[in-house]
């Protein structure tokens, strides 16, 4: 007997792979929930018919079997031994081969269930994730787009299970705009109308905010206003509400005007509104949104949900909600989610906030006048909801069936790439200094031409002089003097923080000071640098420059260089075999893992255009460095570098060593700023060529770091821009240059489109 094991995400699913493989008629012998979906165990047809045929074996009326032939049957069931045969003239037992049968079906389980699980471990996570957001109440669409963005580095099975759970939470939390000052919302104070369906919990909820005002401010700047009239007692209870606070309270009929009583109510700083309970297919809703629209002041609408309802309502409320708004001149873009503690799950109602953009303020759990008001706390609240992850008998995620279904997922995969391009947005802005000003300088291409360069220098003049930072030194990393090869400009100047993390705002060397000793002294002043990168060992007036600052400098040097060593000059090359080993240090280069042997000397250095006897060597550290490749090990060459710091010592080597690694990590900057001068004028098309040298140096300067970085949100970031790149995911400079200008064209027709995605 062969029995057949089939596992998907759905029972739509399974059902439709026993058909293919099994026949129409396949016999279903079993189905159950499992961590990767749904289990069903079936029979083929033949199958069947071989069971048939031995159970309706003819014989000869005869004795039943003896009760010691049924213990037989039933031990050989249970142990999976053999059993004797059955006397030939006694019939079939049907119960002794049920037995039987179930306990082959029992061990056949277990087996499966053994050989299954080692390759649901090796074989990728993403199906046990997918569930556990489908279990939390995480819709289908939302779960997917989130598992487009899973990184390489956990998409394998090897990925453990605290990593994936973060990785999980970082998603979900990027997604969820929650408030993140309630001192600045309360501070702010204006007119607030919660609004909402019946039932909901406005009247407590209106309570609850005013309360938490009061223990702040006092009761003499807040007021109430319910315009409830259809609900027996709401306007006393908000009264008994406003007489237990000692605020001031007013009723107002549903369809009276606003404008008059706040006019009145100038003086107060905070005005609570407690609407009237519209169902969302209420067609008095769309009058009572205008009504609060022309208040004749501006008023935050701030959307309460119950989030013990259905998602599909949830749905339906905030989407007509938001239409209402929008309909009346206003936008609706806050919440509130009540009811908490009745809930089975939250997952529906924060997948509902995550695919609006509905920023998430409080959260309601009871009666209680204010303990059961929380401000919001995203990454505690999300934890809460995947703690709950196990199937619904009343939510299936089987494939929608008809064009009007498959066109709204369409839309709704639509609307996911906006969500993952804002997220993609924020996260940049967030983690890469300097990307909100390239977003900047970006948008001034749709200008003509004749006007860029003169709008390019205004903004960079407005934003050095908001970012002047004295208490944060930068290090410095220096072009050449000599065009980029291939290009007819010189690398643009580049920073990076005290932490060694480049940062997207490029210095356009033709706007520098001419001459050494000035743009040393404008580094030092205006960007207050702390080390300077070259990208060659400097010349005799640089070095008494740098000296005179005493500037901490590293630059690359060629193997043929030559200094002094023991009173005599040698290559660089040959002073490699009696250097000393300083550490090994692990970078990526070029898009690819590297080990980095380092090894030092020192030497003393006569820089070009100096003679023997008119001045000393400057005393330097000469550093050599192997490169090997990060997996197997195999040397891929050698470097040197010559470095100097005005206080030596094993702090100065330390700083040395991590400056040498930084220039080793930037020296693809210049051929990828020349890629992204090349693909900015297949972009952009007609571009300035000042702004299109800054564009391309901040967005070199933008991949590298992200391509570096092993943080959390670079290996998010990374994968999601691969998921909005069509699922490429190739680790390098390159392929993040290419994500990025995607990422900012993207962004570009979406903004065009009039769309709700704002970056």
């Amino acid at each position: 007997m062969s029995v057949r094991r089939f596992v998907a995400a759905s029972s739509r699913e399974a059902m439709r792979q026993v058909r293919e493989i099994l026949g129409e008629d396949a016999l279903i012998l079993s189905s159950r929930p499992v961590a990767e979906g749904v289990e069903i165990l079936a029979l083929a047809e033949e199958e069947q018919q071989a069971v048939q045929a031995a159970a309706a074996v003819p014989a000869a009326p005869a004795r039943p079997a003896a009760p010691a032939d049924y213990r037989q049957v039933a031990t050989a069931a249970q142990t999976g031994r053999p059993a004797a045969p059955l006397p030939t003239a006694v019939d079939l037992d049907f119960a002794a081969l049920g037995q039987r049968l179930l306990g082959e079906m029992q061990d056949m389980r277990a087996l499966l269930d053994r050989r299954m699980q080692a390759p649901a471990a090796s074989g990728g996570c993403r199906g046990p994730l997918r569930q556990r957001l489908l279990g939390a109440g995480f819709g289908p669409c939302l779960s997917d787009e989130i598992l487009a963005g899973l990184p390489g580095e956990l998409a394998t099975g090897s990925a453990a299970a605290p990593a994936l759970q973060a990785w999980l939470e970082r998603q979900l939390e990027a997604r969820l705009p929650v408030l993140e000052d309630e001192a600045g919302l309360l501070d702010e104070g204006g007119v607030i109308a919660l609004v909402g369906p019946t039932g909901v919990g406005k009247t407590t909820t209106a309570a609850k905010l005013a309360a938490r005002y009061v223990m702040r401010h006092g009761p003499g700047q807040v007021a109430l206003i319910s315009t409830d009239s259809f609900r027996i007692g709401a306007h006393e209870q908000l009264r008994i509400y406003a007489r237990l606070l000692d605020v001031e309270v007013h009723t107002l009929a549903a369809v009276a005007p606003l404008e008059p009583l706040l006019a009145g109510l100038a003086g107060k700083r905070l005005i609570i509104i407690d609407t009237v309970g519209m169902s969302q297919r209420d067609r008095r809703l769309l009058t009572q949104i205008n009504q609060l629209g022309a208040a004749g002041r501006p008023v935050r609408l701030m959307l309460l949900l119950n989030a013990a309802c259905h998602g599909d309502t949830l749905e339906e409320v905030v989407g007509t909600y938001q239409r209402a708004a929008l309909a009346a001149g206003t936008r609706l873009r806050d919440c509130i989610v009540s009811k908490c503690d009745e809930a089975a799950r939250l997952g529906p109602v924060l997948d509902i906030l995550m695919r609006h953009g509905l920023r998430l303020n409080y959260l309601s759990s009871g009666q209680q006048v204010p303990e059961d008001l929380q401000v919001a706390e995203a990454r505690p609240l999300l934890q809460q909801a995947l703690a709950v992850s196990q199937p619904s008998p009343f939510v299936s995620d089987g494939e929608a069936e008809g064009t009007g279904r498959r066109l709204d997922s369409w839309a709704r995969g639509l609307f996911g790439r906006g969500r993952s391009l804002a997220a993609a947005f924020e996260t940049l802005r967030r983690e890469l200094d300097g990307f909100a000003l390239l977003e900047r300088a970006w948008r001034l291409a749709a200008l003509p031409a004749g006007v860029q360069g003169e709008r390019l220098a205004r903004l960079l003049e407005a934003c050095d002089g908001e970012s002047v930072d004295a208490g944060a030194p930068r290090q410095l990393l220096w072009g050449g003097g000599k065009p980029v090869p291939g290009a007819t400009w010189n690398m643009p100047l580049l920073s990076l923080d005290p932490e060694g993390r480049l940062q997207l705002r490029p210095w356009l060397a033709h706007r520098l000071p001419s001459g050494h000793e000035q743009r040393l002294d404008w580094a030092f002043e205006r960007l207050r640098a702390r080390r300077h990168l070259l990208p060659a060992a400097p010349e005799s007036g640089l070095l008494q420059a740098l000296a005179r600052l005493r500037s901490p400098w590293i630059g690359a040097a060629r193997p043929g260089n030559r200094v002094e060593f023991q009173g005599e000059r040698h290559s660089l090359a040959r002073l490699a075999a009696v250097a000393e080993a300083h550490d090994s240090l692990q970078l990526r280069h070029r898009g690819r893992p590297l080990w980095l042997e380092l090894r030092h000397l020192p030497v003393r250095l006569r820089a070009a255009g100096e003679r023997a006897g008119e001045a000393m060597p400057w005393p330097v550290e000469a550093w050599f460095g192997t490169l090997r490749d990060g997996d197997s090990g195999q040397p891929l060459g050698q470097r040197h570098w010559l470095a100097w710091s005005p206080e030596p010592g094993r702090r100065a080597l330390a700083e040395q060593a991590d400056g040498v690694r930084l220039l080793l990590a930037c020296d693809d900057l210049p051929a990828l700023t020349l890629r992204a001068w090349q693909a900015l004028g297949e972009v952009q098309g007609a571009l300035q060529t000042e702004l299109r040298l800054f564009l391309a140096a901040a967005l070199a300067a933008g991949a590298s770091r992200l391509d570096r970085s092993a943080e959390d949100w670079a290996m998010d970031l990374r994968a999601r821009l691969a998921g909005l790149g069509g699922g490429r995911r190739l680790r390098g400079p390159a392929q993040q240059l290419d994500a990025l200008l995607h990422l900012l064209a993207a962004g570009d027709a979406f903004r065009q489109l009039g769309g709700e995605f704002e970056p």
